[in-house]
């Protein structure tokens, strides 16, 4: 058997093709904003004057006039006091377009708490009052004293809570467990297994600053990696004592990024993908239309790459105590032997799991032939946090969590916990404005986009709620396209470090498949009334002149509107966020200092915002109360028994649903990981379909 090494890299996800004609452009790589024009031949519903297709809901002119043109455009400070004193006269609706006075319009200069981990010891009353709750717990949620938490760290990691009867990992639960452990006196340590990821780097950096907090209470984190690549020993570096058994496989060799290209395959078949762009770093089209990588592409992935690197280098060579320079001479070695990872000082020891084990019982002063005491992540996830006086106080803040792709409605095909469905966010949105119980909100993005109208009236009902009481937005992996939309319409924005966001552009295209359907014999023909009424229907010749005008203008249109609105709501002038929009995808850090994200943090620090606008002392708790409850579905239920039927059944079902709702424009930006393609948490069903296939023969 060959031994797997676990590569990182940034790959580019094919653009999936609806039609033989149409096109909804899953980025490729990068997509942010996808206007496609529906045809009646396509899985999109048509559109309903062809006259006039509509890319994104038209901005009314008052909002040019009271808002744009005042905020957006004018930074002297005198016309903002005015402007502000004029808004308390507004309604509602009004203040939700202008920025309300709990501020969804950004206000440059403003400082944030960090929300930084702080541990504090129980005194003796607290102490008294939480053993007292562990003795009338009930029996499932009951912990041996001197017991060691066990979290495998493999796969996937949503950004959503899971069930009980849900398979794989979730980010909150994997947080909450770190929280919970550094305070229950039961817990003596975490032995964390660290294996292949497939998830974001914003995921991880928010792991690894939990890990780091843990370590605050005192007690002891050790890591087990027997199959590392970059981002595994980005998570393991991070604990008190790292263990590798001696065939471990693990291949720190750097970072990659890669594009393919299409072009050359569709114009020997004789397809003309004929696409308009709008933002020189809109790449979505390149895959399709080009054989290489443009300029201004590879000057955003090479800036992407370097970011990703450069902090894995810096925070690396923190947590072993060497030099930067070291390190990076180290990796161009070459080295594959785990021998020389200890010699280096890069682990601890080579160890087997269960010499490690035995090690930790010595540690606790366990005899050799008792059980280590050990209480895994699935149950230590069922201990309450009140069990732990950790329940938080009076003052509640909303948390919604907002992951996967967007759609308008939930299709037939769809499960309770797949992807951002604008009608049921705009639910709980709407539930919490309406209610007195929260003094704040958190809308957690974890998204590439999806549907553009979604996008938007979801943007609509945030800055409706922003009027009202603070909402901040805490981003994840990825908060781009539709997924940035969101986040504008929130009073501040926090990201990761290594968050992708931004991606501000749009592509739109069809193809012409004349010379295609002249070698293989096919013929179509068309009767229409309306001058554009083939706009998208024919796909068996090229645009005419003026079609190919209309087609341009309506995308121009569409880039205005999304880049004028995030002007107006980071409070910038569209020159101003012209510089840092076109299609453009930068990590949380660049997106920080360009304007486009407030702080860098992960969901405390969100928190800690929320409650410095909503006017709570800092040093008072909350209670966090999650929106987005796990109610698990049948496939779920049998999925966390172990059928692998159920499985393959969802992938079916997720491919079905993905086509079946994907009507109208697309603001999206598939595909960004640096990681394998085939643990990309945003691929392709398609190329999931296929994987499973391949995989089966």
């Amino acid at each position: 058997m060959s031994k797997f090494f676990p590569t990182s890299h940034l790959t580019s996800i094919p653009c999936r093709t609806l039609s033989t004609h149409h096109t909804l452009c899953k980025p490729l790589p990068f997509v942010t904003l996808t206007p496609a024009l529906p045809s009646r031949f396509s899985l999109s519903s048509p559109l309903s004057n062809p006259h006039r297709p509509l890319f994104l809901h038209p901005l009314p002119d008052s909002y040019y006039r009271r808002n744009l043109s005042i905020r957006a455009f004018d930074s002297s400070s005198e016309t903002q006091k005015d402007e502000s004193s004029a808004e308390k006269e507004k309604d509602p609706a009004d203040s939700a377009e202008s920025g309300g006075d709990n501020g969804s319009v950004v206000k440059p200069g403003e400082e944030y708490p960090s929300g930084e981990f702080v541990f504090e010891e129980f005194g003796a009353w607290k102490k008294f009052v939480v053993k007292l709750r562990m003795l009338i717990e009930f029996p499932w949620r009951r912990v041996r004293k001197g017991s060691v938490l066990t979290m495998q760290l493999r796969g996937q990691v949503s950004d959503q809570l899971k069930s009980r009867f849900s398979s794989g990992l979730s980010l909150p639960q994997i947080c909450e467990n770190f929280i919970k452990a550094a305070y229950d006196p039961r817990i003596a340590g975490v032995y964390l297994h660290i294996e292949p990821l497939n998830c974001g780097w914003g995921k991880v950096e928010e792991i690894r600053r939990h890990i780091l907090d843990f370590k605050k209470s005192g007690k002891f984190i050790v890591g087990y990696v027997p199959v590392c690549g970059e981002k595994e020993y980005y998570l393991a570096c991070a604990c008190e004592e790292l263990y590798f058994p001696p065939s471990a496989y693990f291949a720190l060799n750097g970072l990659a990024v890669q594009a393919s290209f299409l072009g050359g395959v569709l114009e020997n078949v004789g397809v003309e993908p004929q696409v308009e762009r709008i933002g020189k770093y809109k790449s979505a089209g390149d895959q399709l239309i080009r054989k290489n990588m443009s300029e201004e592409n590879c000057e955003m992935l090479t800036s992407l790459l370097d970011n990703i690197y450069g902090n894995w280098l810096d925070k690396v060579s923190h947590a072993t105590g060497k030099e930067r320079e070291n390190i990076e001479n180290f990796i161009n070695e070459g080295v594959y032997q785990v021998e020389k990872l200890k010699e280096d000082g890069w682990i601890t020891n080579i160890m087997y799991d269960d010499e490690v084990m035995s090690k930790l019982k010595e540690r606790l002063g366990i005899q050799e032939d008792k059980k280590l005491p050990v209480v895994d992540y699935r149950k230590y996830s069922r201990v309450r946090k009140w069990t732990l006086g950790l329940s938080g106080g009076k003052d509640k803040i909303a948390i919604i969590r907002a992951s996967g792709s967007i759609s308008r409605v939930r299709g037939s095909f769809s499960v309770s916990s797949s992807g951002i469905v604008a009608e049921q966010f705009i639910e709980k949105i709407r539930s919490i404005r309406e209610s007195k119980l929260y003094k704040a909100a958190i809308i957690r993005i974890d998204s590439p986009g999806g549907d553009a109208l979604a996008s938007d009236l979801m943007w609509r009902e945030i800055k409706l709620l922003a009027a009202s009481k603070p909402v901040i937005a805490s981003m994840g992996d990825v908060a781009a396209s539709g997924g940035y939309y969101m986040a504008m319409g929130t009073g501040a924005i926090v990201a990761e470090n290594l968050t992708l966001t931004g991606s501000i552009g749009v592509v739109t295209g069809k193809f012409n498949l004349g010379k295609l359907y002249e070698k293989i014999g096919f013929n179509k023909e068309i009767i229409s009334r309306g001058r554009f009424a083939e706009l998208t229907a024919a796909e068996q010749r090229p645009f005419r002149p003026d079609e190919a005008k209309l087609f341009a203008e309506a995308a121009q249109n569409s880039y205005k509107q999304f880049r004028d609105k995030a002007a107006f709501s980071r409070s910038m002038t569209v020159d101003k966020m012209e510089e840092v929009a076109q299609g453009r995808v930068w990590t949380g850090n660049d997106a920080a200092s360009r304007g486009l994200v407030d702080a860098i943090g992960g969901l405390s620090r969100a928190v800690a915002i929320a409650k410095q606008k909503a006017s709570i002392p800092q040093d008072r708790q909350v209670s966090l109360v999650e929106m987005s409850k796990p109610s698990p579905s049948l496939p779920e239920i049998l999925s966390g028994i172990g059928s692998s039927v159920v499985g393959a059944d969802r992938t079916l079902k997720g491919l079905l649903e993905d086509l079946t709702s994907s009507n109208g424009i697309q603001a999206r930006m598939d595909g960004i990981m640096f990681q394998q393609l085939e643990g990309a948490s945003f691929a392709s069903p398609f190329l999931n379909l296929i994987k499973d296939y391949l995989s089966s023969l």
